[in-house]
């Protein structure tokens, strides 16, 4: 949603179209096809345990849908323009203003980007697709049409983890009814078939296997980016040799993209006390006798002044 070519922004709306088409099927073959055909035969207790899972169901449904809403129209971290001007300054006050630029670790401030041509912050990678550099950037997803990086990588994380657990949710509610499609005897799938008909009991179906696939997926999608999340890595910086100078303690590398823990970690809004900008992050040299907290709210300056200049 952020690239400079207005082509490729045409392109990505279509993958993204198709899990908007998916986010509604799956809430139309639990909530039409099946809570309101099942619901006839609801009595006593059993109504009031179904009708908790029905609303939990939806409750989580709607938070994926609000986290992948937030994950793909949010500026997933691109350079500010004032930081930018400031880099212009500084090069200007300077008697040389070239910088290398650097692939792998460096904890020495801003780099060159040989695309762009223009200097970027620390962890700062250059998207081939979007044609931008992005802050702390992850990798770029088709299926949200947008980089995952700086300031849209907590609503991914969030969107896989509710994601996942609607999709579970979806799959053990309805797995009386699916073994009974798929194991039961004839009479008990006679009687399934007159509460699905038609095209319903193949709409509910499919609605089953495609949310426990989601489900595998999506769970291994949000393990794998949990332990990016408290080891402070990136995809990107997966591929990178040596140790991580970047890795300040679980909970510590966790509230560089999620803030301080609160509230705010669990809804796909932006942190309530961010305590990183992006720019800058401590590393393990810079947090001796010092706290990683001070250290990441720094806003990148001080680093390029010392280290680059």
């Amino acid at each position: 949603m952020y690239a400079k070519k207005r082509w490729i922004t045409g392109v990505s709306i279509i993958p993204m179209l198709a899990i908007v088409a998916l986010f509604i099927f799956e809430w139309y073959a639990y909530n039409v096809i099946f809570v309101l055909s099942m619901s006839k035969r609801w009595e006593g207790d059993e109504m009031y345990l179904k009708f908790v899972r029905t609303v939990f169901f939806n409750v989580l449904w709607f938070l994926a849908a609000w986290s992948y809403a937030r994950s793909a129209l949010s500026d997933p971290g691109l350079i500010p323009d004032d930081w930018l001007k400031y880099m212009h300054e500084l090069e200007n006050l300077t008697t040389d203003g070239s910088a290398q630029e650097r692939n792998g670790w460096s904890s020495r401030g801003a780099s060159l980007c040989s695309h762009c041509n223009q200097k970027r912050p620390q962890r700062a990678h250059h998207c081939s697709i979007c044609g931008r550099c992005v802050m702390r950037m992850d990798h770029h997803c088709p299926w949200i049409g947008n980089c995952v990086g700086f300031k849209n990588h907590k609503y991914f994380i969030l969107m896989t983890f509710y994601g996942m657990l609607a999709c579970a949710m979806f799959v053990l509610t309805a797995m009386p009814q699916l073994k009974g499609l798929l194991f039961g005897t004839p009479r008990i799938r006679g009687a399934l078939a007159l509460e699905l008909r038609g095209r319903s009991m193949m709409y509910f179906s499919l609605g089953a296997v495609l949310a426990a696939s989601f489900c595998l997926a999506l769970g291994a999608l949000f393990l794998s980016h949990c332990w990016l999340l408290f080891t402070n890595l990136t995809s990107i910086e997966v591929g990178f040799f040596g140790r991580n100078p970047y890795s300040i303690g679980w909970m510590e590398n966790a509230q560089q993209v999620m803030g301080s823990l609160d509230l705010s970690w669990v809804l796909p809004v932006p942190p309530a006390k961010p305590v990183s900008d992006g720019l800058s992050f401590p590393s393990r040299e810079a947090v001796n006798g010092r706290s990683a907290f001070q250290g990441a709210r720094t806003i990148g300056r001080a680093n390029v002044v010392n280290e680059d200049v």
